[in-house]
């Protein structure tokens, strides 16, 4: 069997995607989410899969995008499958939030996402990240000297309902699948834009030999267990001890400063991330550095991160709040009406 129905199959015995299940299948039409959708359409009578097809126009790229739309369009139609879609401005919401173009693409995207599900009662969405999505990210954040929960790449499960089941199946495993079924795919033009890190990396990564590419792969994958361990153990000793509430929220630093550093800056980000702007990562990585290494040393401080939020130690408790509550001076421009973190926001940790 191929590897793309392979990686399909052991997702259901991970409980990724179980049998009989309502699955959402997110496409764009690139090659990648075109294996996702036929590998999964061929499986489903035997799985039990209850299938639907959604795409999301992030409202650039003109034409091009408009094709792309009907592309997926009338291979679902060619499937059978239920098919939605929803029209978004990428550009207007990373102006909104002050956003990366990217960002504000991934953020509306998976807010379609979402809703698409909701509307055909989907408890799935899967999309067809890959194994070199997963060394990208890794790559990237290893530039930017991310901490393990970055370094081990996108969760093959998020608590939103994503699921990512094709991530070890490689770029030239997909390829051979659509040519082994005579499928042609879209091609986005933006991804030739080299001013973008993910790009760049990309056509480094096309350069490396596949012994090279696997051997970083493993190293992902070992990084990720490590991440599920984890969180495993955030949950069980330090998620019980933070107490949530309107405007602050504590934690015990004793028990902050007698864990691990990975913990600790687990602790640190989640503690913060009630007050982060949408889409927006709460604080930076050398901040929460800075933080990690202030609990680990035992002593009272204060450190405001420049979004405005305030960290304080005072004897065993640790206080994380809007630094405009903390001081009374006039709120900062980083938090919205209602505090929202998109998705899983362990995404955001690195």
């Amino acid at each position: 069997m191929d590897a793309v129905r392979e990686a399909l199959l052991a997702a259901t015995d991970k409980g990724l995607m179980t049998r009989g299940a309502r699955i959402l299948l997110a496409v764009s039409g690139g090659a990648d989410s075109l294996a996702l959708l036929y590998g999964a359409a061929e499986l489903a009578p035997t799985t039990g899969w209850r299938l639907s097809v959604a795409h999301v126009h992030h409202g650039w790229r003109g034409r091009d995008a408009d094709r792309d739309l009907r592309f997926v369009a009338a291979h679902a139609r060619r499937l059978e499958l239920p098919f939605l879609s929803r029209w978004r401005n990428a550009r207007a919401e990373s102006r909104r939030f002050g956003l990366s173009p990217e960002a504000g693409a991934r953020r509306v995207r998976y807010d379609a996402l979402l809703e698409m599900a909701r509307e055909v009662g989907a408890s799935r969405i899967a999309t067809a990240h890959q194994r070199e999505d997963r060394i990208e990210s890794y790559l990237l954040a290893r530039e930017r000297r991310g901490g393990l929960a970055s370094l081990a790449g996108p969760r093959e499960s998020r608590a939103d309902g994503v699921v990512r089941p094709m991530l070890a199946v490689s770029r030239v495993q997909i390829r051979e699948f659509l040519a082994a079924r005579g499928l042609s795919f879209r091609r986005d033009a933006s991804n030739g834009d080299l001013r973008l890190d993910r790009n760049r990396l990309r056509r480094e990564i096309s350069n490396v030999d596949e012994g090279e590419l696997e051997a970083i792969a493993r190293r992902v994958e070992r990084l990720a267990l490590l991440r599920e361990r984890l969180d495993g153990d955030f949950e069980a000793t330090i998620r019980p001890g933070i107490l949530v509430g309107r405007n602050v929220v504590i934690a015990s630093a004793v028990l902050l400063e007698r864990s691990t550093a990975e913990l600790r800056r687990r602790a640190v980000f989640e503690c913060a991330a009630p007050f982060a702007a949408p889409g927006k990562p709460p604080l930076t990585g050398r901040e929460r550095e800075q933080i990690v290494r202030l609990l680990a040393g035992g002593a009272d401080f204060r450190f405001e991160a420049g979004r405005l939020i305030s960290f304080r130690r005072r004897g065993e408790r640790f206080e994380v709040r809007l630094a405009s509550e903390a001081t009374g001076r006039k709120k900062g421009n980083n938090r919205a009406a209602a505090s929202v973190i998109l998705g899983d926001r362990r995404e955001s940790l690195g």
